[in-house]
């Protein structure tokens, strides 16, 4: 049941049609791709939605990102392209700000790395705030501190005294007592799981007001990134501490993408998991000439959450559902 006002679908209509327009207008062409797969990502943390014929015959999953698809395009020799996906996660409940349902944009420019995405997608912001944020909002884009780059490092330098080397991280949960496993425990962990333990509770929340670009994360976070100068090449945006949207300066070895993949399968495996097959198709892409390139993906109706000044995913999206 559709339960949001006349004015927010009107509101919701409105920017959507305007992140068409500027994109169509800087270059880029809207893709459609599927969202539904018979392999999808390998992301350890996130489940898909399996479904199933009734007979049960056929089997395949809910994207949780049209990322490999869009990929696949532009290794045939596309330039710019986005697309506005319906995307679905399990577990995604809970919250004012989770839905298992939403609303993803995805795109990737050709000649991009992760510098220059940011502050393209910088422009992009401030033109749809200065077209549909609240006016309180749109004043603040004229402050030099309201958007604001910093990178993993500088993040934790000012909000936890350090850098994130595994030593330092062990001190600070044990410190701050983040976690009830002992110390004999803890030093077993993944890197990744010690660096979130102390980012999501000793950074993020002081991540303060504003839009913030994170950038420059620990090798062992890349995920589908690039490696360069010993930090993993990829950003998150942050908007009044809301986590909107992950980048990557892309990922183009092959060899790499796939050792990271029989990492993500092993972990999976440990966590009890449902361990994926690998997309080929994919891989087959990254060997066949992917372009250096950069994308992003960014949470449509959290943004549409922030422009409009509302409080919850229940005011503004469809797709929200109480628990």
């Amino acid at each position: 049941m559709i339960s949001l006002s006349k004015d927010t679908l009107i509101f919701r209509s409105k920017v959507i049609r305007k992140v068409r327009e500027i994109l169509w207008r800087d270059g880029f062409l809207e893709a459609d791709t599927p969202t539904l797969k018979p392999i999808v990502g390998m992301e350890p943390y996130l489940d898909p939605f399996e479904v199933r014929s009734p007979d049960s015959r056929e089997k395949g999953y809910l994207i949780t990102s049209p990322e490999y698809s869009l990929k696949q395009m532009m290794a045939k020799g596309m330039t710019r392209i986005f697309e506005l996906a319906h995307t679905y996660r399990s577990g995604e409940m809970g919250s004012e700000f989770h839905s298992k349902e939403f609303l993803m944009l995805e795109l990737y420019a050709k000649g991009m790395n992760d510098s220059s995405l940011r502050h393209y997608i910088e422009t992009f912001l401030r033109e749809l705030i200065h077209s549909f944020g609240t006016k309180e909002d749109q004043k603040k884009t004229s402050h030099p501190d309201w958007i604001r780059h910093l990178s993993v490092a500088e993040a934790f330098e000012q909000n936890v005294g350090h850098g994130f080397l595994r030593e330092d991280l062990l001190k600070t949960i044990e410190s701050n007592k983040l976690s009830n496993s002992p110390t004999s425990e803890l030093v077993h962990w993944q890197f990744e799981d010690l660096f979130f333990l102390v980012f999501l509770n000793l950074v993020e929340p002081k991540l303060g007001e504003g839009i913030v670009f994170l950038y420059d994360y620990p090798p062992e976070c890349a995920a589908l990134a690039r490696v360069v100068d010993g930090v993993a090449k990829r950003f998150e945006i942050y908007w009044d501490g809301l986590e909107l949207a992950n980048a990557f300066y892309e990922l183009s070895d092959a060899k790499e993408q796939r050792k990271r993949f029989q990492e993500e399968q092993e972990l999976r495996a440990k966590l009890g998991k449902e361990v994926f097959a690998m997309d080929e198709n994919f891989l087959r892409c990254l060997e066949d000439g992917f372009p250096e390139c950069a994308g992003i993906s960014i949470g449509m109706d959290r943004l549409l959450l922030k422009l409009s000044g509302k409080h919850g995913l229940g005011e503004i999206s469809p797709y929200w559902m109480e628990v």
